[in-house]
């Protein structure tokens, strides 16, 4: 074999050891080239959806209650982080975040340690620039809640993803929210995220107008607290509805919570506010006659052996409208015995205790009733004082906004929506609204409503004071009540129902007439000034106008900053 044979076949068994990879290669660069740009795209590039676009949530004057605002959160891709004490340290220094507490995250379940939800842009700029590995920064969205949490009980909350968890948020999710657009995600040749900045969307869904109104909210939200704290009680609420539509104006809860809304979730025993159904199944079956008086026992009345009625102060001989007036236990369910169940369970349905409104919040609360069919006698005399029965405050202040505004009762609303209130149906007569409207003003002209009376203005309204269910003896408690009052303003046209409610007033003063009432007063002569509404009660507006700071409530009193000194002059 020549010398250049033996070269050739040299080189031919140098090369036979390549020939598997040179094989590989041309499989990889040739067969396999698009599907390998794809795959390493995939690796390269990815897509990821952040919190979404929501709509901002405006009072009825379109005045923002909540709203996204542009936000950057940073987070860690863990199996890509190869030195995790060096990346804390880093972390620590860029973001302000302990390195323990990186470094404790980092060991702990999942994928991706989340930092922060809260970047400054100039922040997220900084860090990613750094190209810390495994290091991401995303745009996104955060909600916030301007005037210092305002409404949070009603307008409620969003996750962590930017979906609504409850109240308005949850109700109106849909509505609130877009699909955000996909946002693209770098990785280096090491696995590392790259920030890539983008404008965050600007395109969002329209906005959510309520029916609430923001100074409103504040004013309620104010004496609400004030009495919560003066009277040390549990928790309280208060409710404030426009009753010639069903429109709710304010909706406040002490403490606030985010998480739940009191006035749609909630049930308790009225006490004596729930007199009005007796009253009005009385006056619109004609049962009752304007002279007719029921003997009030003196106070203490033996249904049974261990069933006793009792009264806060003795009486003897009352009418109707004097039961109402003095709020006489024994004389309701006298009143009501006379009724009769049927007509009672139809009067109470009538006005809308049986059902949930509609409102469409979530978690509402039908009440407690026990069918018709179970119904004794001893638990129809107790309810047509408001025991053994429980209703949501959202049905009271309606069932009191019919009476207001002539006999309808409307569904609540609290979107505002262009379309005509829902009627839900009548109640009463013109002439039985009349006598019933003409009860409750004689609550606070003369009975135990007279601490809400406002000066100028005729006022119809009922005090409530219920013993608390003992949940441990199953009796009611003999130092634990629920105080309240319902009413309406201006009886001539009324604007406003309110419903105030305090759980658990610690003290001497407990009954509804003496923390409830007051409150109502309060609040109601706010609005009533706020909104330059005139005095219904004859000869009253020279006497209103020179009591002393009767005009400081309406001056600027629609704007934010004068809130503080408008709350002190109601």
């Amino acid at each position: 074999m020549d010398l250049r044979a033996r070269l050739a076949w040299a080189a031919a068994m140098s090369l036979t050891p390549l020939l598997p990879l040179s094989a590989r290669l041309v499989y990889l660069q040739v067969l396999q080239h698009q599907d390998l740009l794809t795959r390493v795209s995939d690796e390269v590039e990815r897509t990821s959806r952040e919190a979404p676009q929501r709509g901002d949530i405006l009072d009825r004057g379109g005045r923002v209650l909540a709203q996204s605002v542009p936000a950057w959160s940073c987070y860690v891709d863990k199996p890509v982080v190869r030195e995790p004490q060096l990346l804390a340290r880093r972390l620590e220094r860029e973001l302000g975040i302990p390195a323990e507490h990186i470094l404790q995250g980092l060991k702990g379940p999942g994928r991706f340690l989340r930092l922060t939800d809260d970047l400054a842009i100039e922040d997220a700029d900084r860090v990613a620039e750094a190209r810390l590995q495994g290091v991401g920064i995303a745009a996104g969205y955060k909600r916030v809640y301007p005037n210092d949490g305002l409404g949070r009980g009603v307008i409620g909350t969003v996750s962590r993803d930017g979906r609504g968890l409850s109240g308005i948020e949850l109700a109106f999710d849909r509505e609130l929210t877009r699909d955000p657009a996909p946002r693209e995600i770098l990785r280096d040749g090491t696995g590392r995220r790259i920030y890539r900045a983008g404008v965050v969307d600007s395109a969002r869904p329209a906005p959510l107008r309520l029916t609430l109104d923001r100074n409103y909210q504040f004013y309620a939200e104010e004496a609400l607290a004030e009495a919560v704290g003066k009277y040390s009680a549990a928790n309280g609420l208060v409710l404030v509805q426009d009753p010639a539509d069903g429109e709710l104006l304010a909706i406040a809860a002490y403490p606030p919570t985010a998480l739940r809304n009191a006035a749609v979730q909630d049930a308790y025993e009225p006490g004596s506010t729930f007199k009005i159904v007796a009253a009005a199944a009385a006056v619109g079956e004609s049962v009752v006659s304007a002279d007719e008086t029921f003997f009030c026992e003196n106070g203490s009345w033996e249904l049974a052996p261990g069933v006793t009625i009792k009264d806060h102060e003795p009486a003897g001989h009352l009418n109707l409208a004097g039961i109402i007036e003095h709020s006489s236990n024994i004389g309701t369910a006298k009143v009501a015995e006379r009724v009769g169940a049927l007509r009672f369970y139809r009067y109470c349905q009538a006005f809308g205790f049986l059902n949930r409104t509609g409102i469409g919040l979530p978690g509402e609360t039908a009440g407690v009733f026990k069918p018709l069919s179970d119904m004794t006698r001893v638990s129809l005399l107790s309810a047509s004082y408001g025991y053994g029965v429980a209703v949501s405050p959202l049905q009271l202040i309606g069932a009191y906004g019919a009476v207001a505004n002539g006999g309808t009762l409307y569904e609540p609303s609290i979107v505002l929506s262009g379309r005509d209130p829902v009627r839900v149906r009548r109640v009463a007569s013109q002439e039985s609204v009349r006598k019933l409207t003409a009860f409750l003003e004689g609550v606070v002209e003369r009975g135990t409503g007279v601490t809400a009376q406002i000066q100028g203005y005729r006022v119809a309204g009922k005090t409530g004071t219920a013993r608390k269910l003992d949940p441990v003896t199953k009796r009611y408690s003999a130092v634990k009540f629920v105080a309240s009052f319902v009413g309406f303003v201006p009886v001539s046209r009324p604007r406003f129902a309110i419903l105030v409610l305090l759980d658990d007033p610690k003290g001497s003063a407990y009954y509804g007439s003496q923390v409830a009432a007051p409150v109502f007063a309060k609040l109601a002569r706010g609005l009533l000034t706020l909104e330059g509404i005139p005095p219904d009660r004859p000869g009253a507006v020279e006497a209103v106008l020179r009591s002393p700071g009767a005009g400081a409530l309406k001056e600027g009193a629609r704007a934010p900053r004068e809130a503080a000194r408008l709350a002190r002059a109601f």
